[in-house]
């Protein structure tokens, strides 16, 4: 699976699951890719039907323990959050059914927008609808390309998540999401 998922992220579509009438088509090549890396095979329409309700529920997706702690502490100090994800349009459900989603003041996904990170558009339109410029917004995300490189090439501060010490060459990442406030407090302070 991980070598679909590789070539996937190679494909440079800005939207790769082709909007959100798009993405049974997607999630469908998806499977039957891997599925033909594993053993040659394809995927039956009832095993899509239940792979599709699987992953539509709250219980095969989990939720890292620093999370929650450090989104509180966050809009506790009144940071304005939002969500960038290059994902399909289930999103703002999913993170509604995990608790998430009172948290974000908007979500962006690249299947509702129409294009997604690493292109500029999609960190534009969340800076719009947080009313901040990109120079004042802080990105946080774990891949060196999309989050890292496409938040800086959009003007914003950028974080790597780095949760596995995969890019240790990388000045501005953490471990955990628990050192944000730290490094919000240590920005803030610079500044001064």
């Amino acid at each position: 699976m991980t070598e679909t998922w590789i070539e996937i992220q190679r494909d440079n579509r800005g939207d790769r699951y082709g909007g959100v009438r798009g993405e049974p088509a997607f999630w469908r090549d998806f499977l039957t890719r891997v599925r033909r890396l594993l053993d040659g095979g394809g995927i039956s329409d009832e095993a899509f039907g239940s792979l599709a309700a699987h992953f539509r529920g709250a219980e095969a997706w989990r939720v890292y323990p620093d999370v929650f702690p450090t989104l509180e502490r966050l809009s506790e100090s009144g940071v304005a959050l939002a969500v960038v994800s290059n994902w399909d349009s289930f999103l703002p459900r999913l993170l509604e059914m995990q608790g998430l989603s009172p948290f974000f003041r908007t979500v962006s996904v690249s299947a509702i927008e129409g294009t997604g990170k690493p292109d500029p558009e999609i960190f534009r339109r969340t800076c719009e609808r947080l009313a901040i410029d990109a120079g004042d917004a802080l990105h946080v995300g774990d891949s060196l390309r999309e989050d890292f490189d496409g938040a800086r090439a959009a003007g914003l501060a950028a974080l790597l998540l780095d949760r596995k010490d995969q890019h240790p060459g990388v000045a501005d990442r953490i471990r955990s999401l628990s050192e944000i406030p730290e490094v919000l407090i240590r920005s803030a302070s610079s500044v001064r």
